[in-house]
């Protein structure tokens, strides 16, 4: 799966997830455009899943300034 994919399912923000996924060891693809993916197995879906902190839902806007 991909990082976006990943987002959608779970309804959490793009940037939650791959700093979820660079802090707790998601491998990575090859590099596309000079950007390294993150390549998302079941294994690592069902440990975001059961993360401590849920994130930042995407449908709720973030911290007001």
């Amino acid at each position: 799966m991909t990082t976006k994919e990943v987002s959608e399912k779970y309804g959490v923000c793009i940037a939650a997830v791959a700093r979820w996924a660079k802090n707790n060891g998601v491998g990575r693809g090859e590099p596309v455009n000079g950007i390294m993916p993150f390549n998302w197995t079941e294994d690592d879906c069902r440990r975001f899943e059961c993360r401590r902190a849920p994130g930042r839902r995407k449908d709720r806007p973030g911290k007001q300034q």
